[in-house]
């Protein structure tokens, strides 16, 4: 059993129209949806679903890591598709559709949208229900959320996005369980249940499945109301360079940066040209920084590294990266 392809999410649309079934994959920033995205890509034998990628940052990175069999994913950069970039997410469903329609694409039976880590998924699923020709031809499935053991039960507290997406789904994935003691896997899923009792929860570890736990109750908590301003205080700072970079340097300089403003630099993703060693792939939350990722295949040269903070200034944080590391 695949984590995306669980038995809810396989079945045809349930109005028996023959629409395309779409499953919404959210989460917070930096809680795995890529890695697990990636793992499921990986596992399909058969014809994989069309992807839509969504990411706050203008500068994209997850395009290169799901990219199958020299297919890349629809990219929808530069904002949330809650908000911003809710029409250009109308725009690229539909244009799935044109290319089916004139012989360009086979028709794919499922889609997968992967949110920006700061969307709302429910402005997402009324844009899929509602418009007046993508209601025709998609039919959301599943709302996928993902929660990470290491800051999940932070993120709920303090964001009130992490929350409204916890409360959006019909499936929960704890990420990451593998990197904490099981105490605490505990403690998150006993609060992930009491938040939505009508998910169900499933605990992962690198993009497998380790158990599945059934929904407690039949009805949802109803979400709060919507908050327009959901990403103030938060900008992007997008470093692309043709340079190849001196790891040393660079990790010193992380890891100033998140001992000094680790609460708020809220995700930190790239795919980094390192001298000596070739691509890499990094991938942080707030203080933690996983294991970087040395990818093979074909990569575009050169690095492509997003961060996403809160109240801090982007302009003085580039300047400090370039006396620091050197570059420019």
């Amino acid at each position: 059993m695949t984590l995306l392809s669980l038995p809810a999410v396989a079945e045809p649309a349930a109005d028996g129209q023959g629409r395309r079934r779409v499953t919404l994959l959210s989460g917070f920033l930096g809680s795995g949806k890529t890695t697990l995205l990636r793992r499921e890509l990986d596992r399909d034998t058969g014809r994989p679903p069309a992807v839509i990628v969504n990411d706050f940052g203008r500068t994209m990175v997850d395009d290169v890591l799901l990219t199958v069999d020299g297919e890349r994913p629809v990219v929808l950069s530069g904002g949330c598709a809650c908000c911003t970039r809710r029409d250009d997410l109308a725009q690229a469903l539909a244009g799935l559709l044109d290319a089916e329609q004139r012989g360009r694409a086979p028709r794919r039976e499922h889609v997968v949208i992967e949110t920006s880590g700061l969307s709302d998924p429910g402005p997402i699923a009324f844009t899929i229900a509602n418009d007046p020709v993508l209601k025709h031809h998609y039919a959301l499935a599943r709302v996928c959320v993902t929660v990470d053991a290491l800051t999940g039960l932070a993120s709920l507290e303090h964001h009130e996005v992490a929350l409204r997406q916890l409360l959006a789904a019909d499936d929960v994935l704890v990420t990451k369980a593998d990197l904490v003691e099981a105490e605490q896997v505990e403690k998150l899923v006993g609060r992930l249940r009491e938040l939505n009792p009508s998910a169900r929860v499933s605990v992962t570890a690198a993009g497998e499945l380790l158990r599945t736990t059934a929904p407690t109750a039949g009805a949802r908590p109803a979400p709060r109301p919507v908050m327009a301003a959901h990403t103030n205080g938060i900008s992007t700072l997008e470093l692309v360079t043709d340079d190849r970079w001196d790891w040393q340097a660079f990790s010193i300089w992380l890891s100033l940066l998140l001992h000094r403003h680790g609460q708020d630099v809220l995700r930190v993703k790239g795919v980094l040209d390192v001298r000596d060693v070739g691509p890499v792939a990094l991938n942080g939350v707030q203080h933690v920084v996983h294991r970087p990722e040395h990818l093979t295949g074909t990569v575009p040269p050169g690095t492509r590294l997003v961060f996403i903070v809160r109240d801090i200034d982007t302009a003085l944080l580039e300047r400090s990266f370039h006396t620091f590391v050197g570059l420019g």
